[in-house]
Parts: structure tokens; C-alpha cells; sequence
């Protein structure tokens, strides 16, 4: 490879700053102001007016005719990505799309194709139950007889969860397509190819669009983070809850949920007016919308409550 581990970072930090805005949640905003983020959006719409890109795009699409699907129409507006990325659509008979990603912040292009992986999960010791519009989730057994009116002890208490992630271990029937247009892409940029254990090294210190910090590897930052790079584990995934019907709801528990969503109401009324005033002039006139969109928690307090908690939805 032309650069070390030390020298990708380095490429990295200049586009990422480190640190910024990031504590328990990211403050895009913070991180917006800063001119490593800058960068990123000026290489994207320069790289939106490169014709070696256009003249390759024709090139492979002449090729292999009503195959190619461009993925980099949005370049032009700086909006997200460090890549050139177009896909191949397989014929019917391999069945699959081949990913292709071209970095223009730094001299390597990726190859990969989707997949798909099945993970068997026991359900949480708890529960979620949408009641009257609001999704309450209750630590809680959904099996428990005090929440819940005639309990199916015999539901599963497994879920299969899939998954999908990217390989770069090609089939037989991709890599003569693999081939070929890495020959286009080497010919064209002059760069080489990024092997996984480089590219799915973790970045420390740094978050992107779809990546909070202690998730973000190289790949992310120097061409996407929108593919899941490498191969979920079942310790990776989180047990999901199981889903109640509010039907079920036992006669006392439906008491309880009436007043937790009444104090959760009040709270929110109460806090409205002072939320609007810190609002910008210009969008305190759309501060309905904002006032549907915004999540609050209420925990339940005392014996009867029996751990629920209260979530208005988005």
C-alpha cells in the first residue's frame, strides 16, 4: 500500500476532527462549524466535476449495458460519502449487486457484494406496548399476569434476526466482473486497492453521519459509512423486546398507563412555553412540528407504576 496505518489517520483527521461535539450524543452542529468538515464537502463537489469519473461511468456502462447504477448523483451538492460509488446489478442467474467505491480523499477503491446473516436472540426480560399513541416500554415480563389478561406462555421467547453486511470474498460468477473494472478503475486513478484488514481498522475520536465514536472505521471515513463492513456477531446485536398488543393489557395496568401518559402531557405543557422562547425568531412559527418531533421519557415511580416508562414517539 502506498500509505501506513499512521499516514490513513492522518488523511482521516484532516476531514474528521477529533473529539469535536462528541460526548454521549454527536452535536452535528459543532461539528459542522469546524474546516475539517469543510474539506470533505468542497472534495465532493470537486469530485462531482471530474470527467475521468464521468468518462469511466460511460465506459463500464458501455460495457456491461443496463447494469450500472450510479450511487454519486448527490456529489454535487457536498452532501456525504469520500467515494465514488456505482454498483453493478449481477445477472438473474448470480443474483446479486456488486458494490464498487472510488476515494477521492484518498488514492484506493474497495470491491464488495452484500450478504446476509441470521442471528437467534432470546427476547429481553421486558416489553413494549403502543398505548393510545404513545410506546411505553415496561421492564417487566410480558408473561406477567399483573400487566398482562391471559399470558401465551406458549410464545416463543426466541426471535431470528437478519442482518446484512458486505464481503470482499468474491464468487466465482463476480470476479470477472470484479476484474474488469478494476482494471477501469486502477487505469483511470491511478490508485490500488484497500484490503479489509486495513480499511476496517477503527478510528478512534472521530463520528460520521450514520457512525457514533467506537464505531467508525476507515472505510466509513475514506469512502461510506452507509455498508456494515464487517460481519455482525450475536453479541454485537441486542436482544430485542417483545411487542404487546394494548388489547392485552390487564384492567389495572391500563390505569397505570393512563396516568403516566396524562403527567407526561402535563410535564411536556408546562415545559413548552420556555422551549419556544429559546427557539430561534425565524422558527418559532413552525414550533408545533417541532413539538411532535421532540422524544421524552417519564419513569414510573411507586410499586403500582411496576417499572414502565413512557417514550413519545417521533
Amino acid at each position: 500500500m502506498k500509505h501506513s496505518l499512521a499516514q490513513l489517520l492522518e488523511i482521516v483527521y484532516r476531514y474528521y476532527p477529533r473529539g469535536v461535539g462528541i460526548t454521549d450524543d454527536v452535536d452535528e452542529q459543532l461539528r459542522n462549524k469546524t474546516e475539517e468538515h469543510a474539506r470533505p464537502v468542497a472534495a465532493r463537489i470537486q469530485a462531482s466535476k471530474d470527467e475521468r469519473w464521468h468518462a469511466m461511468r460511460r465506459r463500464i456502462g458501455e460495457r456491461f449495458p443496463g447494469m450500472l447504477t450510479d450511487q454519486s448523483l448527490h456529489l454535487h451538492s457536498g452532501g456525504c460519502d469520500g467515494c465514488y460509488s456505482f454498483a453493478i446489478n449481477l445477472p438473474q442467474s448470480a443474483g446479486r449487486t456488486l458494490s464498487f467505491e472510488v476515494s477521492f480523499l484518498a488514492p484506493y477503491y474497495i470491491i464488495h457484494s452484500p450478504r446476509t446473516v441470521e442471528i437467534v436472540k432470546e427476547l429481553r426480560d421486558s416489553f413494549t406496548v403502543s398505548f393510545r399513541g404513545m410506546l411505553f416500554i415496561v421492564s417487566r415480563s410480558s408473561l406477567d399476569p399483573w400487566l398482562i389478561a391471559n399470558p401465551d406462555h406458549e410464545s416463543p421467547r426466541t426471535v431470528t434476526i437478519t442482518r446484512r453486511y458486505v464481503t470482499f470474498d468474491l464468487s466465482p460468477d463476480e470476479q470477472p466482473y470484479a476484474d474488469w473494472i478494476a482494471h477501469e478503475i486502477e487505469a483511470t486513478f491511478g490508485c490500488e486497492h484497500m484490503p479489509p484488514e486495513v480499511g476496517t481498522v477503527l478510528v478512534p475520536e472521530v463520528a460520521t453521519n450514520l457512525r457514533i465514536p467506537g464505531e467508525v472505521r476507515l472505510y466509513d471515513c475514506l469512502f461510506s459509512d452507509r455498508y456494515t463492513w464487517v460481519k455482525p456477531s450475536p453479541s454485537e446485536v441486542p436482544a430485542p423486546r417483545a411487542k404487546v398488543d394494548e388489547s392485552r393489557l390487564t384492567d389495572r395496568f391500563v390505569a397505570v398507563l393512563t396516568v403516566l401518559r396524562a403527567h407526561h402531557e402535563i410535564g411536556w405543557t408546562l415545559r413548552w412555553p420556555a422551549m419556544v422562547r429559546r427557539l430561534p425568531e425565524a422558527e418559532r412559527q413552525s414550533a408545533a412540528v417541532f413539538f411532535v418531533s421532540v422524544d421524552g421519557w417519564l419513569s414510573a415511580q411507586g410499586q403500582d407504576a411496576r417499572g414502565a416508562c413512557a417514550h413519545a414517539p417521533a
